[in-house]
């Protein structure tokens, strides 16, 4: 199965960096019927867009409206990460803690053993998931690149 690109018109909304941008993206990414003069940009920005970090190729400015390709991700893989994960630490400490129970304890201690484990780890799978989701932040504008201009200067109907 392969990934398509989706290719969206937006409106950049601000400059991050030297060759990164936010760029507000608009839900309907046909402009066939464009004329080039964004007005009825307004709308669509303020109902149907969401931001994304792009990399700026072409040198656009603040209110440019330009044409995104978007390289899709998977959610199933992210979901198997984001809940899989922490459930397979969460079972995995609950194993962990039985069987250091049955080798170094038989009295009372047992299941604060169990339970202690199974949450260390469970605490240590979201501190790894923070860690994959600031990468994940960090190299998102490899996701997202400008790949053409399609209007100068709409900056009215950025918000």
């Amino acid at each position: 199965m392969s990934k398509e690109i989706a290719v969206r018109s937006g409106i950049v909304s601000e400059r991050i960096e030297k060759n990164r941008v936010k760029v507000k993206v608009l839900h309907d990414g046909d402009c066939g019927n464009c004329e080039g003069s964004c007005s009825g940009s307004e709308n669509l920005l303020a109902n149907d867009s969401f931001e994304v970090t792009a990399l700026d190729t072409l040198g656009v400015k603040e209110g440019d409206r330009v044409r995104v390709e978007i390289e899709p991700r998977s959610f199933g893989k992210l979901a198997a990460i984001v809940f899989g994960i922490p459930a397979a630490m969460l079972l995995g400490g609950l194993g962990i803690g039985t069987l250091l129970s049955n080798l170094l304890f038989s009295g009372g201690y047992s299941k604060a053993l169990q339970g202690g484990t199974a949450g260390l780890l469970f605490l240590a799978s979201l501190g790894g998931l923070v860690i994959y989701d600031r990468y994940l932040s960090a190299t998102s504008s490899t996701r997202a690149e400008i790949t053409e201009f399609l209007d100068k200067n709409c900056k009215a109907a950025v918000r």
